[in-house]
């Protein structure tokens, strides 16, 4: 058996490691996959960034105002990217295409409408295409619940570009979370506790008993 596949958190050594030392023969490469949450998380962080930047060069992009990159609408869009990921994986162009939809669909005004690749059907985070699915006449954009402004989204433009990269995205293509091997560690900690020296045939036999 092989493992083909590191799955992990961000720029880990080990996988670097893995590939130097050649583990199974210098032919053959280990490909890496990112934990899905963790690719998320760095959205944020990346739109924080970008807050934070622009004020201190007298630009301000978040407030309360409409259109505005506050932190609640921060929240919205790394959940956007996340369900962009885990609806459409493993297609990265799917991918990529869904991310950039949930952005221009943000952008969008009734003067100057950007919901043309937003997901169709009943079910569509798009007032507009839902509307359209149902037969019904869509509502105006003053119900939409995260506005983006063009201010904002020329600014952001970049962290998407980054996040939204076919590199990147191949990475994510398993749409995998660390959920599960967290709770494993959770189980085994609390069986054989960190602050306690534990023998090693105590750990083999707790880890047979899970």
């Amino acid at each position: 058996m092989r493992y083909m596949t590191l799955l992990s958190d961000g720029d880990v050594k080990t996988h670097q490691d893995l590939n130097e030392i050649q583990v199974y023969g210098k032919n053959v490469t280990i490909l890496k996959e990112e934990f899905i949450n963790h690719v998320t998380k760095r959205v944020g962080t990346g739109l924080r960034n970008v807050v934070q930047d622009w004020k201190k060069k007298g630009v301000t992009l978040g407030g309360k105002k409409c259109g505005s990159l506050k932190d609640e609408t921060i929240k919205k869009l790394r959940n956007f990217y996340r369900k962009a990921i885990t609806d459409n994986a493993p297609d990265v162009d799917k991918m990529k295409s869904s991310i950039f939809a949930t952005l221009h669909h943000c952008m969008s005004t009734d003067k100057n409408p950007h919901l043309s690749k937003c997901p169709v059907g009943k079910n569509s985070f798009c007032f507009y295409q839902r509307a359209l699915a149902k037969n019904q006449k869509p509502k105006t954009h003053s119900t939409m619940k995260t506005p983006l402004s063009n201010v904002v989204v020329e600014k952001i433009m970049p962290v998407y570009q980054r996040r939204a990269s076919t590199e990147i995205l191949n990475r994510c293509t398993s749409a995998k979370t660390q959920n599960q091997n967290e709770s494993l560690h959770g189980v085994i900690w609390n069986k054989c506790p960190k602050e306690v020296f534990v023998p090693s045939h105590d750990w083999n036999l707790q880890l047979l008993l899970l």
